[in-house]
């Protein structure tokens, strides 16, 4: 009957020795639940990064209505566009869509915090007339 219970006894000592010496290898700088934070996650400013991750957002917003602007490249959009059907990228609206969704999201959660919001549709309104306004290289 001592068998058992000796085996199980041995194991764990052995389980104790091997945290014990994982213990005294790692230290509280290199623990496996120790996460580093970047210098630009530190900020002061509770409202920066909220603010950035809208201005990104509208960034691609952008970037993919211009896109829907110009159309694609192959000849059936062409001839479609040529008989005055438009034809869409759905996969581009649906895109757009759920960015400005993120983005109006952060953007209630900065009203919410007292953080000053971003004016969305003033941003996407002045930034595609910027944009048509500049001559393209």
């Amino acid at each position: 009957m001592r068998t058992p219970h000796g085996k199980r006894g041995l194991a764990l000592t052995a389980l104790t020795g091997a945290v014990l010496i994982s213990g005294l290898v790692c230290n509280a700088d290199d623990g496996w639940a120790k996460r580093n934070k970047s210098p630009s996650s530190a900020s002061s400013d509770p409202c920066a990064e909220p603010t950035a991750f809208i201005k990104q957002r509208i960034d691609w917003i952008r970037d993919l209505q211009k896109s829907l602007d110009s159309g694609s490249d192959n000849l059936a959009s062409w001839i479609q566009h040529m008989e005055g059907q438009k034809s869409v990228d759905q996969d581009k609206v649906a895109k757009i869509a759920e960015l400005r969704h993120d983005a109006d999201s952060v953007n209630n959660l900065l009203r919410a915090g007292g953080c000053p919001a971003v004016d969305i549709d003033h941003e996407l309104s002045t930034s595609a007339a910027a944009g048509t306004a500049s001559p393209s290289k």
